[in-house]
């Protein structure tokens, strides 16, 4: 018998995960988590690729370190002091000047700004992999699943199939993904961390909740841009500057996408010859997940905003001296939405079952058009303190 049974060890769940260990060194933790101890990244194909990562440590496996603070209001938090605390712990900074690219370096005139990461710059080799493979400089989740604490458990490669509960008490079953072997789990409160898509379908077994799976948004984002002799941005820190406009975000980003797309065309051409700037938009919620369905498409809202995005980056680009424009397929990076506070779960994260909390991405009750990682740490620390 456990006292908490953690299902997701990304951003939400490692946070968690900390946090009730440092609480209660004394209770019996459980964290199961479906991926293993490598980075595995999933698409799912459709009008617009939603990308995330299973693994142990989750989708911040593959962020590019940004610690932009978002709007935490409607998910009831209000109180700045959380975020500084985070970047204290995370040691955020913003990218320093030495690390920004110098093509990049024009981008200040139009307003940009640097981006807070929590990267250790002493360390940093600007190798520009900081979404592609595992970093030592950067921070993951995984610091997060380090614990002394004798009475908690990580389990990986668990897939969890139905959560029941009878006599205040839950059954986990699941079974392992290597040897096949069926487990059962039983605790007093489960925390669900699975993600904007794997908590809609994890919950599935237990809840009847008609807004289960709805909502779902993915920060929908496409990159524009084109050739630009020796701008080196493919061996620079990601998204190291930032400018936020309304209902989006431009964001200098390398795209192997789109050295493939040009390369198409310029078969002579080199990855130290591409710039992209990102274009990501605030999307809305209109995509859903039910069972191993996922739908996600772009509303006429998402239609403008992607084309306001575009012409402005376009503008800028061709300002800086690239003269043809490409751009990739459209991508979402941040699934939520799907387990809405005020619709699946209350303020204080909990469920319609008592002692069944949800705690990740999927509790948004609209897209924040930011990287969420910080927000989600905050909500993290909060349900910790809660529990």
């Amino acid at each position: 018998m456990y006292h908490f049974i953690i299902i997701g060890s990304g951003v939400g769940g490692s946070t968690l995960f900390k946090e009730l260990n440092r609480k209660y060194p004394n209770k019996r933790i459980l964290l199961l988590e479906m991926g293993d101890n490598r980075m595995k990244y999933n698409i799912i194909k459709g009008e617009i690729h939603v990308l995330y990562i299973t693994s142990l440590g989750g989708s911040g496996l593959g962020a590019v370190g940004n610690a932009i603070r978002i709007d935490l209001r409607k998910v009831g938090i209000k109180d700045s002091e959380i975020y500084e605390e985070i970047e204290r712990e995370l040691n955020v900074r913003e990218v320093p000047d030495n690390y920004i690219n110098e093509g990049s370096r024009l981008l200040f005139d139009y307003g940009f700004k640097r981006t807070p990461k929590f990267i250790d710059f002493e360390k940093c080799t600007s190798c520009g992999m900081c979404a592609r493979k595992p970093c030592p400089f950067k921070w993951t989740p995984l610091r997060f699943l380090r614990t002394s604490n004798p009475y908690s458990k990580i389990l990986f490669n668990f897939y969890v199939f139905s959560l029941n509960k009878k006599g205040g008490i839950f059954t986990v079953e699941g079974y392992h993904l290597l040897t096949g072997k069926r487990m059962v789990f039983q605790g007093e409160k489960v925390i669900v961390c699975g993600g904007g898509i794997n908590s809609p379908r994890i919950l599935s077994s237990i809840l009847d909740n008609e807004h289960l799976g709805k909502n779902l948004f993915v920060d929908t984002f496409i990159t524009v841009g084109g050739i630009l002799k020796n701008c080196n941005l493919d061996r620079s820190i990601p998204m190291a500057l930032y400018k936020i406009y309304s209902g989006f975000l431009l964001s200098p980003h390398y795209s192997v996408l789109l050295y493939r797309s040009i390369k198409r065309e310029k078969k002579d051409v080199n990855t130290k010859d591409i710039y992209g700037i990102m274009v990501k938009i605030r999307d809305e919620g209109k995509g859903y997940v039910k069972g191993d369905r996922v739908y996600k498409g772009v509303t006429k809202r998402d239609e403008k905003l992607l084309s306001k995005g575009i012409k402005k980056a376009s503008d800028i680009l061709q300002a800086m001296g690239v003269e043809k424009v490409y751009k990739t397929i459209l991508r979402g990076s941040h699934p939520g939405g799907t387990c809405a506070m005020g619709k699946v779960v209350d303020k204080n994260f909990k469920t319609e079952i008592e002692d069944l909390y949800v705690c990740d991405a999927s509790v948004f009750p609209e897209s924040p058009g930011l990287p969420p990682i910080l927000g989600i740490i905050a909500m993290g620390k909060k349900l910790g303190s809660i529990l």
